[in-house]
């Protein structure tokens, strides 16, 4: 009777000890497996489409250095290829595996959700109408860190949502290096896409999609070319040089809402910015200089914005709108330096008397009472337009915000306050963006301050772990600073955290038990050991 009872008691506590024990997120029903393939026969396929086609979805499929004549294509989700650059076995490749298409079709068709290929050479694809090096059908596919190479088409996008083509090299295709077609929702991020014989991209009804951080350079018509409903793409933060036509290029009517912010676009064949009939997008806070033809030209386009741009050195003018079609622009807070501007239709230059207009390098009037406008009207060449309301100086984002200053060990739930200042060269009016977690985003703006006026902001941090806290300023202009120095912010761990308090407590406690029981059960079994 008393075995039953100690026994069950054990049991007991070991089933407590299981259930309070911590779980881990990290739990999987069953093991990816990796498939080598070598085409020199030293893993277990020597072929990659062998290997495909005997994975399971989850595998990953390692490609070791050498040349593979073959066309793939991948039907089941969540397959990888990853390209290996030196080999498995025998031989003395040293480079990433090329996946060569032998000029005939696709090299790789996806039809696969989430499926990715990283650090591999594809090249020679067919010439065919939609023949490329990859062609995506599916969605949320990865293509990282590839060469993509002397194909019809570098990378063709169609019909699908939520891809990532990131941190790829597309050289010399010849067509386009990106196609992005009936697509939407895509990020086109930290490529290099240079020396295609047509576009560097082509958008052709693709929506909703993030272009950022790529460099079009050389490619033998526009950097990015937007056609037929293009529909709110961001177009941010990209390097667009040397193009034979124009850097950027937006057609037709129905191409609108897209946001071309913060790209640096110069020596281009002819213009800089070109929109034809495109209605209702933003050109914002952009370097555009050196283009052999104009900075920004538009022709027969209504209700565009061009705000915070620097405009300079172009070969003929800085700002153009053609046709008297053009109606409704919006022209102003822009930085036009070395340039003049023409205007065919009737267009707005000037954000009214209290906020001003553009600055122009070549304004000759007077500030008589100090108030940073010219006193006199910028006369824009054409049907007698103008800007009424000139800056004198030329206009820049606020002073880079001192770092934050407050508490850099706190505990959660509990309001702190940080303080950091900034000043404006035109004197406006300043307000702050937090960023609490350090991702880069603004987390919160505050209301305006005169310049150099202390801004102070309170936050509460409900979880602990440590913080990377900045802050950025705008001025009322829209120009935005760069981020603040970060501050570190710890949060320890909240000891009014019962349930994990209480949870170590009972595990520690039936530990303990356990322990003595084990001590009880070896003391008992000692003199029966010594009978023997």
């Amino acid at each position: 009777m008393k075995k039953m009872i100690f026994v069950n008691l054990v049991s007991l506590i070991i089933i407590t000890l299981i259930l309070i024990q911590p779980v881990s997120s990290n739990i999987y029903c069953s093991q990816n497996e990796i498939i080598i393939v070598d085409n020199e026969g030293d893993g277990d396929y020597q072929t990659i489409q062998q290997a495909i086609d005997n994975a399971n979805s989850g595998d990953i499929i390692q490609i070791y250095s050498g040349i593979y004549n073959e066309k793939l294509i991948i039907q089941k989700e969540r397959i990888t290829l990853k390209g290996i650059d030196h080999e498995l076995g025998a031989g003395t490749d040293t480079e990433y595996p090329i996946i060569n298409g032998d000029q005939i079709g696709n090299v790789i068709e996806i039809y696969g959700k989430h499926c990715q290929i990283t650090s591999c050479i594809i090249q020679n694809s067919g010439h065919g109408i939609f023949d490329a090096g990859i062609f995506i059908l599916s969605n949320e596919v990865i293509i990282s860190t590839n060469g993509i190479v002397s194909n019809q088409y570098g990378i063709l996008v169609n019909n699908c949502t939520e891809n990532i083509i990131e941190n790829n090299y597309i050289l010399s295709n010849t067509m386009d290096g990106i196609y992005l077609l009936f697509t939407e929702e895509n990020i086109i991020s930290n490529n290099i896409i240079r020396e295609n014989g047509f576009q560097g991209m082509f958008m052709y009804e693709a929506n909703k999609n993030t272009i950022t951080e790529n460099t079009f350079s050389l490619n033998g018509k526009d950097g990015i070319h937007l056609r037929n409903t293009c529909m709110n793409n961001e177009i941010t933060k990209n390097i667009i040089h040397s193009n034979s036509i124009d850097g950027i290029k937006i057609m037709d009517s129905n191409v609108y809402y897209n946001n071309l912010n913060n790209n640096e676009i110069y020596s281009n064949g002819w213009n800089g910015v070109h929109i034809v009939n495109g209605q209702s997008n933003i050109i914002s806070d952009n370097m555009i200089y050196l283009n052999l033809l104009n900075g920004i030209q538009i022709g027969n386009a209504d209700n565009n914005r061009i705000i915070r741009n620097t405009i300079q050195d172009n070969k003929e003018e800085g700002i153009v709108f053609l046709f008297s079609g053009s109606q409704n622009n919006q022209i102003y807070y822009n930085n036009v330096i070395n340039d003049n501007a023409f205007d065919g239709g009737k267009n707005i230059w000037d954000d009214g008397r209290d906020a001003g207009g553009n600055y122009w390098s070549y304004y000759k009037g007077l500030d008589v009472d100090g108030d940073g406008i010219g006193d006199t009207p910028y006369i824009i060449e054409g049907m007698g337009n103008m800007d009424n309301t000139p800056f004198i100086d030329p206009l820049y984002p606020p002073q880079t915000p001192s770092q934050p200053r407050g508490p850099t060990i706190g505990v959660p739930g509990t309001s702190y306050t940080y303080r950091t200042t900034s000043s404006d060269n035109l004197h406006n009016k300043i307000q702050y963006g937090w960023d609490w977690n350090g991702d880069d985003v603004v987390d919160e703006w505050t209301f305006f301050y005169s310049p150099e006026e202390p801004c102070e902001t309170s936050y509460i941090w409900n979880q602990n772990g440590t913080y990377q806290i900045k802050v950025k300023a705008m001025d009322d202009q829209g120009f935005q600073s760069d981020w603040s120095q970060p501050l570190s912010i710890t949060m320890p761990k909240d000891p009014k955290n019962k349930i994990d308090i209480i949870g170590n407590f009972i595990f520690n406690f039936c530990q303990q038990i356990l322990y003595r029981i084990y001590a009880i059960i070896v003391a008992d079994q000692q003199p029966n050991i010594a009978k023997y």
